[in-house]
């Protein structure tokens, strides 16, 4: 039409509304779970664990002969640390042009200082499930050189933007051998098969079907999650589990093939706890962390139990528990859990050995430090810090679990 319009009027401003819209998931549990902090210095912990008895006992005739005498028998377990670090950098007109004001949706300083403290403890939460190899997540196919389209069976630790190292699987974890690199552009939000469908920049490797994604410089340094704590295979601690196998937790798995989750799974748990401890639950108590699909499942154990009435208002559990004759576990929900495991956990037997607390490294009681080569400032963050466990037998994980996704975030 002819005239003037909404289109055309060229008159009006555009409304700006205050904030910024938080689109990503920053939740963070890992440090509220670890109620044991340890501050040390020096080279190590070291520790005793007993691991045989003394076998100079039984019985005998009149008169019979003593046995030869036996000893208990102890080993040495060792922890060490791990260095988690951040940086940020701002040019001066940045800092100046997006100060504190009307006409900013944030300031600048607050989104980088707030943001990266935020980016490392999600972080720090992602990598308190995993095994301290770095991996993030294996690749589910084949993919040839200069490939852009990957497929992995977990998003949930690879950022747009990030940069990661292809490392081949060893025996289920990554080889001493970088591949090569990618960088990550987008991950669709939508399940491909079960699996995340990745963008990455073009790649110069061929890329295998259970590669390991290595979060950059990572490999092998990153903190000791559950799943290395928990654990009943390799060497844990200075300590070979295959020399002393009652160093080991409690590992129900199914030799890889994936099985829907049962109740009868969660009383051989209890059971073998009980077992392998001698108590029927945990001191502090027993805390079972899975992610949200399996949260699913153990909901619809009973859910063919659910009654409702003319006078029920909601319908569903609800908390999600489980109780036996052996115990009661209750299920807590972290969205960085490994999908396909649930993790039984006593966390008074875990701690968290501290040399440095997370924090601005300051210089002269600031976080920035200015560069007299370019319009520059730059502030680094740092913790030096350790999990390690006492007592693994009374902890376990059961593996191989069905889930079913709708969003690989």
């Amino acid at each position: 039409m002819a005239g003037v319009n909404i289109g055309n009027v060229g008159l009006t401003f555009t409304r700006y509304l205050d904030g910024v819209v938080e689109t990503l998931n920053h939740t963070s549990k890992s440090r509220n779970l670890v109620r044991k902090d340890d501050n040390w210095t020096g080279s190590h912990i070291e520790g005793k664990v007993h691991v045989a008895n003394s076998t100079a006992l039984g019985y005998v005739e009149d008169g019979g002969a003593f046995p030869t005498a036996d000893k208990q028998d102890y080993v040495a377990y060792k922890a060490t640390r791990r260095f988690i670090v951040g940086s940020i950098q701002l040019t001066d007109g940045a800092m100046a042009t997006a100060a504190k004001s009307a006409n900013v949706a944030r300031d600048v300083i607050t989104s980088e200082v707030q943001g990266m403290m935020n980016n490392i403890l999600k972080f720090e939460n992602f990598m308190f499930f995993r095994d301290g190899t770095g991996s993030v997540g294996q690749l589910t196919t084949n993919a040839a050189s200069g490939a852009t389209a990957l497929f992995a069976d977990d998003a949930r630790g690879l950022w747009p933007g990030g940069t990661y190292q292809v490392y081949n699987n060893s025996s289920g974890t990554p080889s001493t051998t970088n591949r090569g690199n990618i960088t990550v552009s987008s991950v669709a939000s939508a399940p491909s098969g079960g699996a995340a469908a990745l963008t990455v920049a073009a790649n110069s490797m061929d890329t295998a079907s259970d590669d390991h994604l290595i979060w950059n410089g990572s490999i092998n340094r990153a903190i000791t999650g559950l799943d290395k704590l928990i654990g009943d295979s390799g060497e844990f601690q200075s300590i070979p589990t295959a020399t002393y196998p009652k160093y080991t937790s409690l590992v129900m798995g199914n030799s890889g093939t994936n099985r829907d989750l049962t109740p009868s799974l969660f009383r051989q748990m209890l059971a073998g706890l009980m077992q392998k401890s001698g108590s029927e639950r945990p001191a502090d108590g027993l805390t079972v962390l899975c992610d949200s699909w399996q949260a699913i499942n153990v909901e619809e154990l009973y859910e063919g139990e659910l009654r409702l009435t003319p006078e029920t208002k909601v319908g569903g559990l609800s908390v999600a528990a489980f109780q036996s004759a052996l115990g009661r576990v209750d299920i807590m929900v972290d969205t960085d859990a490994p999908h396909n495991k649930m993790f039984f956990v006593d966390f008074s037997k875990i701690y968290r050995a501290v040399q440095k607390k997370l924090g601005w490294r300051r210089e002269g009681g600031q976080i920035f430090k200015r560069s007299d080569v370019s319009g520059v400032w730059t502030a680094t963050a740092m913790e030096i810090a350790e999990l390690y466990i006492k007592e693994r037998h009374t902890c376990g994980k059961i593996e191989d679990l069905n889930h079913t996704q709708s969003t690989v975030y």
